[in-house]
C-alpha cells in the first residue's frame, strides 16, 4: 500500500467511526423509551422498555412490535391506513409526531404519545436503526 492509499484509507475509517459515534449520540435522545432487541434477545442497542423495540424497524407496518401493548388509539389508526416506517415516515414522524399522525389518520384531533422531536438527524438515526437489524 503506497502513502496516498493509506491516507485515503485513514480517511475513511476516521469518517466510518466519526458517523457511528453521531449515531451514537442520536441514540442518546431515544434510548431512554426505547431499546434495540433482537428476536434472539441479544440487546443491540440499550435502552428502555416503555416503548416498542425498534429492531427490523425499517419498512414495517405502524404499531406493528407484537411485544408492544400500548400503542396510543391514533398510533393504532394511523397503522390501519397501511402506513409503514419507511424512511420518509420516520423523519416524518420524528419531526412532528402529532403532525405526522394527524396527516395519516386525516384526524385533527390526533395526539402523539411521543412527546421528543427530532428536527435533524433523523435519517442517519434510520440508517443506525436499519444497520442493527437483520
Amino acid at each position: 500500500m503506497n502513502s496516498s492509499t493509506a491516507i485515503v484509507a485513514l480517511i475513511l475509517a476516521m469518517f466510518v467511526a466519526s458517523s457511528a459515534i453521531a449515531d451514537e449520540a442520536r441514540w442518546r435522545d431515544c434510548r431512554t423509551c426505547h431499546a434495540v432487541i433482537a428476536p434472539d434477545g441479544t440487546e443491540l442497542a440499550r435502552g428502555g422498555r416503555s416503548a416498542p423495540n425498534l429492531y427490523d424497524l425499517a419498512n414495517r407496518p405502524l404499531a406493528a412490535d407484537g411485544a408492544f401493548r400500548f400503542y396510543s388509539d391514533d398510533l393504532k389508526a394511523a397503522a390501519q391506513t397501511g402506513a409503514r416506517w419507511t424512511e420518509e415516515n420516520f423523519v416524518a414522524y420524528l419531526a412532528d409526531p402529532q403532525e405526522f399522525l394527524r396527516s395519516t389518520t386525516n384526524n385533527p384531533q390526533a395526539q402523539s404519545e411521543m412527546h421528543v422531536q427530532l428536527r435533524s438527524g433523523a435519517r442517519e438515526l434510520f440508517g443506525y436503526l436499519s444497520s442493527l437489524s437483520n
